[in-house]
């Protein structure tokens, strides 16, 4: 099969893409287009839009176009996945619209930018993504989970993800406990589910108050997250001045290995 017999792409439907409200990507392996409905769910702990909410949406978005060019037998896997953000997103139940354009594709994988628009179409955040492949039985079908309802339920992100502070303290980081609503087709932590946990460290870190903002977040993925077990995501500030910060995330898996790390840069609002 060639790239241009490509007119569907391989979507596997999970239980995150049910949690974030995410519909299944259509286009082909050229671009992508999906939505996302907003929701109180998307709320920090501050009452505002969690902008790392929408990394589910914008790694499936990205992903599955760069996947449909994948050899037989393998899957791709997002290694970077970087985030703009020039507005919040609503809270109100409105829907955004994303869009991705593969960019550039070499035998290993892939690189695709996307962008989301509100119902204004005005621009709430940029994203780019590199993706390779890896030998894996591509899935079929929708992969069987259950959605706990309160979860479905959920009034913020925090409560969505199952989250809590570790030792009760925003400073000292986040721990991700194990489900299965937040895994992907390959039974991994979702790389937008690892965006999301990151940076709600990583600003819980900054400021407990609502002064600052997160403006960027640049997400490498160095090995997979098991979603048999928990991550914690530990914040280590690296700047902060009056106008902005910056903070670095770690996520480490059970036996302290990292997996993911991100930089995340917040401005005074």
């Amino acid at each position: 099969m060639t790239i241009e017999d490509v007119t569907a792409l391989p979507f596997v439907a999970t239980g995150v893409e049910a949690l974030f409200r995410v519909t299944p990507v259509t286009g082909d392996a050229t671009h992508g287009k999906s939505t996302m409905t907003t929701g109180p769910w998307m709320a920090d702990e501050r009452g505002l839009p969690c902008r790392g909410a929408l990394g589910v949406l914008m790694d499936d978005v990205t992903g599955y176009p760069i996947t449909a060019r994948a050899p037989a037998r393998h899957w791709s896997v997002t290694t970077e996945l970087h985030l703009d953000f020039s507005r919040n997103p609503a809270l109100d139940g409105s829907v955004l619209r994303a869009e991705s354009q593969v960019v550039t594709e070499d035998p290993d994988g892939g690189l695709a930018t996307s962008r989301v628009v509100d119902e204004s179409g005005r621009v709430v955040a940029l994203a780019s993504a590199r993706l390779r492949f890896v030998a894996a039985d591509m899935p079929t079908g929708s992969v069987p989970d259950h959605v706990a309802p309160a979860r479905m339920n959920a009034t913020s992100i925090i409560e969505l993800l199952g989250a809590h502070h570790r030792r009760d303290n925003a400073a000292a980081g986040l721990e991700l406990e194990p489900s299965e609503s937040l895994r992907n087709p390959l039974g991994n932590v979702h790389g937008g589910v690892l965006l999301c946990a990151s940076e709600l460290a990583g600003h819980s870190a900054v400021t407990p108050h609502a002064e600052f903002q997160t403006t960027s977040i640049a997400m490498a993925f160095v090995r997979p997250c098991p979603g048999t077990e928990p991550i914690t995501f530990a914040p280590r500030m690296i700047y902060r001045g009056r106008t902005f910060a910056v903070v670095q995330v770690a996520g480490r898996n059970r036996s302290g290995k990292t997996c993911t790390t991100a930089t995340i840069t917040c401005h005074r609002m």
